[in-house]
């Protein structure tokens, strides 16, 4: 096989080339960090694992590769041989990590596929144990940064009255003013055996201190967790995850997830998964399907449970399929877009703040992995896992990858995906088509589990400040420019190893957090409430707010968790009653590409409003709040949903929740503006009534 050439640059930025830059970032995912002495021991005892690695007469040879700590890999910059350190991807992503009673909340044991590695940055990414935490309550640590001059505020401030401040999270590279000590040494950040380097590193410089097993914390991010796990989530901490998600996370649950979508609206609406076969259930079917083949089609086949890569192959003879284990077997999509011959994959980074109302964010800016070698449709290539996987965790050990430290740069194994428009727009491909398609594959996937969310949410989390969840979805394009969902990973490796990873993961980090929206805790003692108010005093005067007659000075100015609880008076029970009575009557009329609900029920005798935002009940209210404040921090992202012309999708919703239709009327008598003048003024009309 021919050595593959390297990727080139086809469209020029304002005429110029891009350039990139010479250093390969040192900053490695670690699964979990241990005192210096136990390291060397643990790096000692690490196995070797074998990768196919291609020479430079295209021949594959065995390349052992010892997982330590200074392992060196020899790739291709910009077309010239480098020799970097390389450790391995323990933030990897965990599409379909099955969950384990070994929750992050309560256990730190590695899985048998991690390895110990040492950070690259100690002083940013360390973290204390509880005993030390509290040997050392009365000593302030600083926080690290790699940019010292620059200082963002520890608090900001919604746009509306009477609600607590946010704690502000920076840039990884970044940090905020200081919080005096006896607010900060409440700001506890539980380490998780898959805490990602950006997430820490990010956490860090925005005021917490990472702690292993605390007895007490406000955040964290690990994996996902058994569903009833979910249930000894305190009222002020927040995890990275809703119960349920697997449904779609893992590959054969969201492939029978899709089978019902098609069943009930058909293959236009929902067949933009390969077909799929799970196995062994679906063995007989896949068995039939397959005589009817030939044997130059090809098929994929995964575990179920995996990710990286990790069991996939790719066979077009019934004698090469594993009886032995659950498979999913996918039809191959042979004709995929192309660029100079080597096929590509797009990673979209989605976010969840809310199941109901069901709110989706898309970022903006994504990565783009090409396979190493050139594209082939030959039988014989099928075995080469450089020429038909994108993984990059796969690919990176191939002698013929080229690595690209530029964000802006369309060249080497791996761009942004805004680098793919600026190439696409070069070419005079309809980028906006694509995008729309892309955004159509993401609100249909998560309204395929909404129900399942729904009834999970609802049976083991009591209040809705406790959960967020960012996704990854794979997407591939082909020859047609026609976007295939390959999978969604509920643990999106965040794994950093170059410039252009940063310039991607540090401000999705960012907005991520800052758009779950954490608050001060409410169980820390009154002293630290006291500064607190102190603080906010001194710094914020114009924030300044009252406090209730039965509570602490300063408790103003924590979470309340009464806000984030689903108990309605009698007012608000008969206002969703209304609508939601009248969604189950109405009759959908088709009027252009949208569709409009008419109300047909007659009981009007308890419910006044003729417009579900007319007169805004203290819960729509609150609800309302949580969006504005929400969307304001989402610089980066893209609200999907709910947005313009949202209403088409309710047919594929087994039941619209009166949260999704105040949304969605907020949203057509506002839109979905970065400027939310309107809408925050006429919040504050609607909260002036009600509470003053």
């Amino acid at each position: 096989m021919p050595k593959p050439r390297m990727i080139e640059k086809v469209v020029a930025d304002s005429g110029n080339e891009c350039q990139h830059s010479g250093s390969i970032l040192s900053d490695q995912q670690n699964n979990k960090v241990k005192p210096a002495v136990v390291r060397k021991k643990l790096v000692k005892k690490s196995l070797k694992k074998t990768y196919p690695v291609h020479t430079s007469n295209g021949k594959s040879k065995a390349s052992y590769d010892r997982l330590s700590n200074s392992i060196c890999k020899k790739a291709k910059i910009n077309g010239k041989l480098s020799y970097s350190s390389v450790q391995s991807e323990n933030d990897c992503d965990a599409s379909s990590s099955v969950p384990s009673l070994a929750s992050n909340l309560s256990g730190d044991e590695l899985d048998s596929s991690e390895v110990v590695q040492i950070p690259a940055d100690e002083e940013s990414c360390s973290y204390i144990t509880e005993e030390e935490c509290d040997a050392n309550e009365d000593v302030p640590p600083s926080i690290s940064s790699d940019k010292t001059d620059v200082f963002q505020p520890a608090l900001r401030f919604s746009a509306f009255s009477g609600v607590p401040p946010y704690l502000n999270f920076c840039l990884h590279d970044e940090k905020v003013a200081e919080l005096p000590w006896t607010i900060r040494r409440c700001l506890k950040w539980k380490l998780s055996t898959i805490t990602p380097i950006v997430v820490r590193k990010t956490v860090v410089n925005s005021g917490f201190r990472v702690i292993k097993d605390p007895k007490d914390w406000i955040g964290t991010w690990g994996k996902h967790m058994k569903s009833p796990l979910f249930t000894s989530i305190l009222e002020h901490q927040k995890v990275n995850h809703f119960p349920g998600t697997f449904q779609i996370g893992r590959k054969d649950r969201l492939w029978r997830n899709m089978q019902k979508m098609v069943a009930k609206f058909g293959n236009d609406e929902f067949g933009f998964l390969p077909q799929t076969f799970v196995l062994p259930h679906d063995l007989r079917l896949l068995r039939k399907q397959w005589s009817r083949s030939t044997t130059d089609v090809p098929w994929i086949i995964k575990p179920p449970a995996s990710a990286r890569g990790t069991g996939i192959q790719v066979i077009h003879e019934w004698s090469q399929l594993p009886r032995k284990k659950p498979l999913v077997v996918q039809s191959y999509v042979k004709n995929p877009y192309l660029i100079n011959g080597t096929k590509f994959d797009i990673r979209l980074y989605v976010f969840i703040t809310s199941v109901n109302p069901l709110r989706i964010y898309l970022f903006e800016n994504g990565l783009v992995r090409f396979a190493s070698l050139t594209y082939s449709t030959e039988m014989n290539t099928l075995n080469d896992l450089y020429v038909h996987l994108t993984n990059y965790s796969v690919n990176k050990h191939c002698e013929g990858y080229v690595a690209n430290e530029d964000a802006n740069s369309c060249q080497g194994h791996k761009w942004t995906l805004q680098s793919l428009w600026t190439y696409f727009l070069g070419l005079g491909i309809d980028v906006e088509a694509i995008k729309s398609s892309l955004r159509d594959i993401v609100i249909k996937t998560l309204l395929s589990v909404a129900p399942a969310l729904n009834d999970m949410l609802k049976n083991n989390v009591s209040n809705r400040y406790s959960c967020f969840e960012l996704f990854g979805f794979d997407v591939l394009l082909d020859s047609d420019l026609k976007p295939w969902l390959l999978e969604v990973n509920i643990s999106p490796s965040l794994h950093s190893t170059s410039s252009l990873d940063l310039s991607v993961k540090g401000p999705l980090i960012k907005d991520v957090l800052n758009m779950a929206r954490f608050q001060f805790p409410n169980n820390v003692n009154s002293l630290s409430k006291q500064h607190l108010s102190d603080y906010i005093s001194t710094h914020f005067k114009e924030r300044i707010c009252e406090k209730s007659s039965d509570s602490d000075e300063g408790s103003q100015y924590c979470v309340n968790p009464s806000t984030y609880t689903c108990e309605l008076n009698e007012e608000e029970s008969n206002k969703h009653e209304f609508y939601e009575t009248a969604v189950q009557r109405a009759a959908a009329v088709p009027n252009g590409n949208s569709w409009t609900v008419q109300n047909q029920c007659a009981d009007t005798e308890n419910v006044k409003e003729s417009n579900i935002i007319d007169n805004l009940t203290r819960d729509d209210i609150q609800r309302l709040i949580e969006t504005e404040d929400e969307l304001s921090q989402s610089l980066g992202f893209t609200r999907v949903f709910p947005a313009d012309n949202s209403e088409r999708y309710f047919r594929f919703m087994e039941k619209t929740s009166y949260y999704d239709l105040l949304l969605n009327e907020w949203q057509k008598k506002f839109g979905n503006l970065r400027d939310r003048t309107l809408a925050i003024d006429y919040l504050k009309i609607q909260l002036e009534k009600k509470f003053y």
